[in-house]
């Protein structure tokens, strides 16, 4: 005789809220954008740009480079 409980639908119970891959992305996402908001992200792709690595001199010549761009931009208002 066939067992039974072979047809039987099997539910899987999942937490409410977010699934796993949802909150990593979402950290993935609030990470880049607190990387944006304090400049590491900026920081990181003028390494790339310059060919550097990082170190004293280099984040001194970054902090140059965004201050001259940011003493560039208009002011509003």
């Amino acid at each position: 005789m066939k067992d039974p409980s072979r047809f039987v639908e099997k539910t899987v119970v999942r937490p409410v809220g977010l699934s796993s891959t949802r909150f990593t992305r979402a950290l993935a996402l609030l990470v880049s954008a607190l990387r944006e908001i304090f400049d590491e992200s900026a920081y990181a792709r003028f390494l790339n740009r310059r060919q550097m690595t990082s170190s004293r001199e280099a984040y001194a010549a970054f902090c140059r480079e965004y201050e001259a761009a940011k003493a560039r931009r208009p002011r509003c208002c």
